[in-house]
């Protein structure tokens, strides 16, 4: 084990988000008791399954595995996930406690992902020591498929500028604290809490110290996505070069970003949170 007293006095919690996928879920609360450093909550949300057995599942595990404070949300019932609404899982798991408890740090994890033993333990003791950090994640090794899929589709992880991703992603509670709840975006609150971190000053890393393991992608880097990935663009408020950039680097597949862009263009469908949009404008550049 790491030996850092001053990581120990810091609290976290952890949001599982669950859709349909309660039988992958047990595998990960393992993970999560197999930490050196355990989480001092565990919230599980189900993002509205539209199967019964989930609810019923989740709660049969919860009673098995005592040995974590875990608690339980059930969001309103959907027919099908739906990426492009509001009301994600984090967004509402965040509001129902924020006013309740007090975490240093809040982490986030699909059900899909498995953590090495270290994984928390390393990372908070790197962000109590640097607090300078607002977001942090570990490295993602897939599993299994990894030839269908492409890289990310991202600017700067093509450069080398990688972010902390959404699954495994630790966040300082403050960035959380001080962000006006009524911008809390409509999608992708992985890539506007980042953001968000950048605007306060702080950095967000994906370190190589440590590392998870998902039994499939993400869905910001399966090639299905490039749809969704045009659409955000717009959402964010990319400016036209970085549109430009994104399409060239995803190949053959930039024609479905440009797709997504103009759907997007014709719904008027922006992001909120001006200050976001003037990020992902000229100043983008001046973040490097």
């Amino acid at each position: 084990m790491l030996k850092n007293s001053i990581a120990h006095k810091s609290r976290f919690c952890v949001f599982i988000k669950v859709y349909d996928e309660y039988k992958m879920l047990e595998e990960l609360l393992i993970s999560l008791m197999s930490q050196t450093r355990l989480p001092d909550k565990v919230i599980i949300i189900d993002d509205g399954s539209p199967n019964p057995d989930v609810e019923k599942g989740i709660k049969e595990l919860i009673s098995k595995h005592d040995s974590l404070l875990i608690q339980f949300i059930k969001l309103p019932l959907k027919k099908k996930p739906d990426l492009d609404t509001v009301g994600r899982t984090f967004n509402k798991a965040w509001f129902d406690i924020a006013s309740k408890e007090k975490f240093d740090y809040i982490a986030t994890i699909d059900a899909d992902t498995r953590l090495e033993p270290q994984y928390y333990e390393k990372i908070i003791q790197k962000m109590d020591e640097n607090p300078v950090l607002g977001c942090v994640s570990g490295v993602i090794v897939i599993q299994e498929t990894i030839r269908e899929y492409t890289e990310q589709i991202n600017i700067g992880a093509k450069v080398g500028r990688k972010d902390a991703r959404g699954s495994g992603k630790i966040i300082r509670a403050k960035i959380l604290e001080t962000t006006p709840q009524e911008y809390f975006p409509e999608v992708d609150w992985d890539t506007w809490i980042n953001t968000r971190a950048k605007i306060q000053g702080y950095k967000t890393p994906e370190i190589i110290e440590t590392y998870m393991i998902q039994k499939r992608p993400t869905t910001r880097v399966a090639k299905k996505d490039l749809y969704r990935n045009g659409r955000l663009t717009y959402h964010f408020g990319y400016n036209p070069i970085l549109l430009f950039m994104k399409v060239i680097l995803a190949g053959t597949g930039g024609i479905k970003i440009i797709k997504g862009y103009w759907a997007a263009r014709r719904e008027k469908w922006r992001l909120k949170d001006k200050k976001v949009r003037q990020y992902f404008g000229w100043r983008f550049f001046l973040h490097f």
